[in-house]
């Protein structure tokens, strides 16, 4: 008979905190107001990560159903004690991959959706697991309600610039933005100061800027088009010392494009140096105007040899 496993630590937190976890969440597709009726709105945390933003907007509006989703069960965990520490009943939790959200939610289920921090993958072929995709974007506007709001927080301002043109693309409006979140005193009308979480100190004591937009839907486009670069390289700008900061998970990636830049710079100059070197000798230009020097002529008297002597008869 094969020995049970032991549990793990993190089986043991999922099972202990287990409380606010929902375990077959596609059940509740059109239904999710019906875990808390006195929810004025329900709000989706889409990549909730370790919970520490649902947490605080959880306590801060009380009469909101927050659901927070994430696939890695290392983040639901964490965010599982933190709801049931902090005796939270306005929590739900989701472990799914983002790809499922239109399987979990009905259309017009949402009032707001939160994108914050999430992963960049600054490759172009990984461009489509962005959660501000335009073919995302394109499905979480029917997911939102009729006033659905969509809010995004980021600290990668590659990843800032590639969703502006996302939302351009899939027609959302922008309601309010900034390049400093943590500058502004308020952010949202309902909540003062503005919300933080473990990630966004520690981004922020590193001297990085928090980019942050709040937008609504507009009319759905017909069709659309992607037009804007996939590579999140593609953003950078021509100088790399224009950059305060190197976003987090493209360090590498910066420092090739630098090793690539300066080994380019060797190489030009290298060929200069080259073709300065295979030019014939030019021809002085002071000889070039100058006149020919004509050869030296012997100094001479008027007469250099003595007249020639008659020669005399001989007696």
């Amino acid at each position: 008979m094969a020995r049970q496993r032991k549990p793990t630590n993190l089986h043991l937190t999922l099972q202990r905190f287990a409380a606010p976890i929902v375990e077959d969440p596609q059940q509740h597709r059109s239904s999710w107001r019906d875990l808390m009726p006195s929810a004025r709105e329900v709000r989706l945390d889409l990549g909730c990560g370790k919970g520490s933003f649902l947490k605080e907007s959880a306590l801060l509006e009380p009469d909101v159903l927050f659901v927070g989703m994430d696939y890695s069960p290392t983040c639901i965990a964490r965010c599982a004690e933190k709801a049931v520490q902090s005796d939270l009943p306005n929590v739900r939790l989701i472990m799914a991959d983002a790809d499922q959200v239109t399987d979990l939610f009905a259309p017009g289920e949402l009032d707001r959706i939160y994108l914050n921090f999430n992963a960049p993958f600054p490759k172009k072929k990984h461009a489509h697991l962005r959660l501000s995709h335009v073919e995302r974007l394109m499905e979480y506007r029917t997911l939102l309600s009729s006033t659905g709001l969509l809010e995004l927080r980021t600290d990668n301002v590659l990843y800032w610039r590639f969703s502006l043109e996302q939302l351009r693309i899939a027609n959302y409006r922008a309601l309010r933005q900034t390049t400093d979140l943590a500058a502004q005193p308020t952010w949202d009308q309902d909540r003062e100061p503005v919300l933080t979480s473990e990630y966004f100190a520690r981004t922020t004591q590193r001297g990085a800027h928090v980019y942050a937009l709040l937008a609504q839907p507009g009319p759905a486009p017909d069709r659309w088009e992607q037009t804007a670069p996939l590579g999140l390289c593609e953003y950078l700008p021509q100088d790399l010392d224009q950059l305060d900061h190197i976003p987090y998970g493209m360090e590498d990636t910066v420092q090739n494009i630098r090793n690539r830049q300066k080994n380019q710079r060797l190489r030009q100059q290298a060929q200069s140096r080259a073709d300065r070197l295979s030019q014939p000798d030019r021809p002085d230009r002071c000889s070039q105007s100058a006149k020919p020097a004509q050869p030296a002529q012997p100094i001479t008297s008027e007469r250099t040899t003595p007249p020639a002597q008659k020669e005399r008869p001989h007696e």
